[in-house]
């Protein structure tokens, strides 16, 4: 820290304590001293509180393209796991219905009252076909095949020629429900009867989102994207930054991706992380060629604030002053909302956060985001990334209704769709890496053929996989 608790990097007087205990050998310099400079307090949801992680066993490359993990996948994942399904703004009518497939699974998500949401299996007790293939509203649910109708809630409501079916049952032949609650806008599923309630498995999330509820956010803008990946390779390149060094490279005068904090936390029945990458702060790797008036511009310019005026900033506390203050009229204006009480990371930390098995909200209004990965049916070298891009509800009215989704394929590239702006840039640099990494895995020799993992800025992708090794029985 340099004089008045101003930050101090680079050639502007860059200070290298030793290494913290926990935290990266690369960055020394730590995310809590960068908040304490901002003369604020520290928001609790940023204080690290995760438990260590455990450095267990290797991880090999064949469990991201082997078909027999795609069998424990279904099994010990999608049959047991709460999973989220869609967002409660998606269906905000009665009877509006959509369907949530995963890997061979299919589930009906339906509004049945204005307050109540269910889940059905997504199959007619007749012959087979799936009740539900689009988004769609209808006051029953009725079989495309042979017109067999349910009310909303299930309940088996007519059967043509019903006397022909002396087997056919009201209780029998309703609905199979499954289990559904929602949290934070966001509608989860556990297709196992007897797992606990989803308060179980957010664990430390409902906390760390208090003072950013999702459900008083609606979706800006939502696509998918298919990647020749598989789901747990393309979700783990949003675990980490180490990767901005060679990936992001033209993102590291203004984010600092060295001196990511990564937490995490497990109790057993609850698996989550978090990382959280400060903004406004070269990277330690070009912390001597920027300057504190450099890396505020460069962040002003990528989010479309208002510059400052040529040597106004002298220091990178000023700098981040100044951006989070832009940022935050910024969207007060939009949302007509009072954020004046929110502190400078609310507005500038990338934070993100991780619910296992494949949901990633962020918290705050840095990058506003809400990822989840899926597999494409049994294909392990095929994935969806799918991004919504949300937004505080503006202030006295309803929530807009949600964009149509744009549909990505695998060719497709995502820094030439105008309507995703930088985020299509971002993840373009991204994409650029996973199909290689697909392919470099099956080619690598056996005896080398595994994860390689950071003790720290990689601590997130081991958690993960110490969860999923364990869940799945692996040894």
């Amino acid at each position: 820290m340099g004089k008045n608790g101003q930050l101090e990097l680079g050639g502007y007087g860059f200070c290298t304590p030793k290494a913290v205990s926990g935290t990266s050998s690369v960055g020394k310099l730590t995310l809590a001293d960068i908040l304490q400079a901002d003369g604020q307090p520290v928001p609790p949801v940023l204080q690290p509180r995760g438990d260590p992680v455990a450095m267990e066993s290797l991880v090999p490359f064949e469990r991201y393209f082997d078909p027999r993990y795609v069998d424990l996948e279904v099994e010990h994942i999608w049959k047991k796991r709460w999973q989220i399904a869609c967002r409660e703004e998606d269906i905000p009518n009665v009877g509006d219905r959509l369907a949530y497939d995963i890997v061979d699974l299919s589930f009906m998500i339906a509004r049945v009252a204005p307050d109540t949401i269910k889940a059905f299996y997504n199959f007619c007790p007749h012959r087979g076909r799936r009740l539900c293939d689009h988004a769609e509203n209808r006051d029953s649910i009725r079989c495309p095949f042979h017109g067999w109708t349910w009310q909303l809630d299930g309940t088996l409501d007519w059967v043509p020629g019903q006397e022909d079916f002396p087997s056919v049952s009201a209780s029998h032949h309703a609905l199979t429900e499954v289990k559904v609650e929602c949290w934070g806008g966001n509608v989860f599923i556990n297709p196992d009867p007897g797992a606990p309630p989803l308060e179980k498995a957010l664990g430390p999330l409902p906390k760390l989102f208090a003072d950013h509820p999702m459900e008083e956010r609606y979706t800006v803008a939502h696509f998918r994207k298919t990647v020749r990946c598989n789901w747990k390779l393309t979700q783990e390149a949003f675990m980490e930054g180490y990767h901005v060094l060679e990936t992001h490279w033209d993102g590291m005068p203004f984010f600092g991706s060295a001196y990511t904090q990564y937490d995490n936390w497990d109790d057993g029945e609850s698996h989550v992380n978090r990382l959280v990458t400060p903004s406004v702060v070269p990277d330690y790797w070009v912390r001597e060629s920027i300057s504190p008036e450099e890396s505020a511009r460069q962040f002003c310019q990528t989010m479309g604030l208002p510059l400052p005026e040529p040597g106004s900033i002298t220091s990178f506390t000023q700098g981040r002053a100044w951006c989070a203050t832009q940022r935050r009229l910024a969207l007060e204006a939009a949302s007509g909302h009072d954020l004046s009480d929110k502190p400078n990371a609310y507005f500038l930390e990338m934070t993100k956060c991780f619910l296992f098995p494949n949901h990633h909200p962020w918290w705050g209004e840095a990058l506003a985001w809400w990822y989840r990965f899926l597999p494409v049916g049994r294909d392990p070298d095929l994935s969806v990334m799918e991004v919504r891009v949300t937004a505080r509800i503006p202030k006295g009215q309803a929530a807009p209704p949600p964009p149509p989704v744009l549909e990505l394929g695998p060719d497709d590239r995502t820094d030439e769709c105008e309507a995703l702006g930088v985020i299509g840039h971002i993840l373009h640099q991204d994409m650029s890496n996973l199909v290689e990494i697909q392919k470099g895995m099956k080619a690598a020799p056996r005896e080398k053929a595994f994860l390689t993992l950071a003790r720290y800025q990689e601590s997130n992708i081991q958690h993960f996989h110490n969860v999923y090794r364990k869940l799945l029985g692996l040894e």
